[in-house]
């Protein structure tokens, strides 16, 4: 979009937010990477600890934010974290388990491992899975015990979604466990029966997900957004839900984590991306207000900047627990890879999309050899926070 179409404080506002990816965040994904595996913690007390590993989904987090930075991976790094990742799939179901967790893990989990291992892979390394994928198996045997029961018929995958919990409170983890799924949902054949589920269940007259109008609101409409993110499938009730988020945004309850300040900014994304005709039209709902929103996103954002160079998942501590599973301690004083990722590289990302304006790629691109060769001689991580004793 041309510069002259954007109204000039919105177009200052998303200029402010290059504060969100400072060399500081740089410097602390330095100090999370591990020499050993090429992987890279999920915080500083994650790194520190006897009982944590380093993980695909932050190592993938990672290499997102460094290559939209200008920052790429050389050579002898992509065999390094190829070679380490291409292990965790299992032979006997092509799912991929980290160390930390062995097999005990399910649900979205289990399917973001997956997708986070492989993307390292394919997109970073070059390189493929050392077996078939889940999602190429189900199609050679969809009744297979490897493949989650409800994917084994239209009837099981509407019992399934009928039993989850779509009120206000649980409508980000029920959005979570359809978007995490969506690439199995699609090759067991049931993309549609999921998508026009999920309109059904769209408040109307929010044209958001679940009773009320609040950020938790916005959370769930952010997972399941990923089923209305092309003109096939364009987001209903699109107008609606362009006025409960500007509502939302101005209302007099601030958002108090990362994914509340970001998940609306992904939402409208997605919706736009699924307009066609009406893009423009439904971008220019946003313009008037649209400084507004960017600058309470990044007021908010820096809220959670911490002394260690990232951002904390929420305004009290870094989180202790993705998905449920033990990453970190989330100590008081410390930021975290989710929130550092999606308070930062992402938000600033997703702003500039959503209302058109091309954002600069390069910010990091001036310290590329020397970022790589500092992680190629650096040192062994020493653990020295032992594991707490848990009551």
């Amino acid at each position: 979009m041309d510069k002259n179409q954007i109204p000039a404080r919105l177009y200052e506002a998303l200029q402010r937010s290059d504060c969100l990816v400072g060399t500081d965040t740089l410097e602390y994904y330095y100090q999370l990477y591990d020499p050993e595996t090429g992987g890279f913690y999920y915080s500083i007390s994650s790194r520190d600890a006897e009982e944590m590993t380093p993980f695909a989904e932050g190592t993938n987090f990672v290499l997102s934010a460094l290559k939209d930075g200008g920052i790429t991976p050389p050579d002898w790094y992509k065999e390094k974290v190829c070679a380490w990742i291409q292990p965790h799939q299992d032979p006997d179901d092509g799912y991929f388990y980290e160390d930390l967790w062995g097999k005990n893990t399910a649900g979205p989990r289990k399917d973001r491992d997956l997708s986070y291992s492989v993307g390292i892979l394919r997109d970073y390394c070059g390189a493929e899975p050392l077996y078939a994928l889940p999602q190429e198996r189900i199609k050679n045997n969809p009744v297979s015990s490897a493949v989650p029961e409800y994917l084994h018929s239209k009837e099981k995958m509407i019992a399934y979604m009928d039993s989850l919990d779509w009120s206000t409170k649980s409508i980000w983890s029920t959005g979570q466990k359809l978007s995490t799924a969506r690439s199995m949902i699609s090759a067991a054949g049931l993309f549609e029966v999921v998508h026009d589920y999920i309109i059904a269940r769209q408040n109307p007259e929010t044209g958001l997900w679940g009773e009320g109008l609040g950020w938790m609101n916005t959370n769930g409409t952010m997972k399941v957004s990923g089923y209305f993110c092309e003109p096939s499938h364009p987001f209903p009730r699109m107008e609606r839900m362009i006025d409960s988020v500007l509502a939302i945004y101005s209302g007099a309850v601030p958002p108090t984590s990362a994914t509340w300040i970001w998940n609306p900014f992904v939402a409208l994304n997605n919706a736009l991306r699924s307009m066609e005709a009406d893009r423009e039209k439904m971008r220019g709902k946003l313009f008037a207000r649209g400084a507004d929103i960017v600058n309470c996103a990044i007021d908010n954002a820096m809220k959670l900047k911490r002394g260690d160079g990232g951002f904390a998942s929420s305004i009290n501590r870094a989180t202790p627990t993705q998905q449920g599973y033990l990453f970190g301690y989330g100590l008081a004083d410390e930021s975290d890879m989710d929130g550092t990722v999606i308070a930062g590289q992402r938000l600033r990302a997703h702003m500039h999309t959503v209302f058109g304006v091309p954002c600069s790629h390069d910010y990091f691109a001036q310290y590329n050899e020397e970022f790589w060769e500092r992680l190629r001689t650096k040192p062994p991580v020493q653990k020295c926070l032992p594991k707490p004793v848990r009551k």
